[in-house]
């Protein structure tokens, strides 16, 4: 009876029948989306409502829709092409992993046949050192390391050709395959969410939190990214306390 006396006095202007209807809660709500670039609410109902300490507390329920829904579909017409794209380059990688170690099968063959080799050298070999007139002779560790030092400087045209042949395979698989970057694969939900909230203001986050759990649970449940991408009108329901004022019914408090 208390809580009764006491909203019929808040209500005095415009008597105790009043409570707020859907336009009120059009009101508060549609505010907190103003600046939200690709989604909107729609069918703003109240369900229910009663006194609460004074107040009036509202029930409502809501709807979450997109804007322009062909904006998903085109995000998700990349996300398939990146899909196909990564594919390609999974395979293009074996590939270039076989080929890369064909060829340096072969370059280490080559190697092996034409590097001078330790033993071909012995302690009879004269050196005349630059600016020094005096002869001696070198040890085989100098002679095999002077001798590999030329035949790394200049190799065997053969060898030098199989080596250009794998740089030039190496850099081209690169240039293919090498700036793989992808806005949605790997990524969908966080990529699906941002998109549902660009724009929108801080005072929208507590009205969008949990809209986009279906899409997640369906996707989970199933393997399949796929399903961020399905447009569907999104159900949500709140309640707020209101009061009524000169100009009209005023938000308290939401959650």
């Amino acid at each position: 009876m208390t809580k009764r006396l006491l909203l019929c006095s808040a209500l005095a202007l415009a008597g105790c029948n009043s409570a707020p209807g859907n336009s009120d809660l059009e009101n508060f709500l549609e505010p907190k989306f103003a600046s939200c670039q690709n989604i909107k609410l729609v069918d703003i109902q109240k369900t229910n409502g009663y006194e609460e300490d004074g107040y009036y507390r509202v029930e409502f329920t809501y709807g979450v829709a997109l804007k322009d829904a062909s904006q998903l579909k085109e995000m998700k017409a990349v996300w398939q092409q990146e899909q196909e794209r990564s594919s390609q380059a999974q395979a293009a990688s074996a590939e270039r992993n076989q080929q890369v170690a064909a060829l340096r099968k072969q370059i280490e063959a080559l190697e092996e046949e034409s590097a001078p080799r330790y033993e071909q050298f012995d302690d009879g070999q004269l050196h005349h050192s630059r600016g020094i007139s005096a002869t001696r002779v070198l040890t085989p560790q100098e002679q095999y390391s002077a001798a590999l030092d030329a035949w790394r400087r200049n190799p065997p045209e053969t060898l030098r050709q199989k080596q250009e042949e794998l740089k030039a395979y190496e850099q081209a698989f690169r240039d293919q395959w090498g700036n793989n970057s992808y806005q949605f694969l790997g990524q969908v939900g966080a990529a699906v969410s941002k998109f549902y909230r660009q724009g929108c203001a801080d005072a929208s986050d507590k009205f969008t939190r949990s809209m986009l759990q279906d899409h997640a649970q369906a996707a989970d449940q199933s393997s399949d990214p796929g399903h961020w991408f399905e447009a569907r009108e999104i159900q949500m329901k709140g309640s707020v306390a209101m009061r009524k004022t000169e100009n009209g019914w005023r938000a308290l408090s939401d959650r």
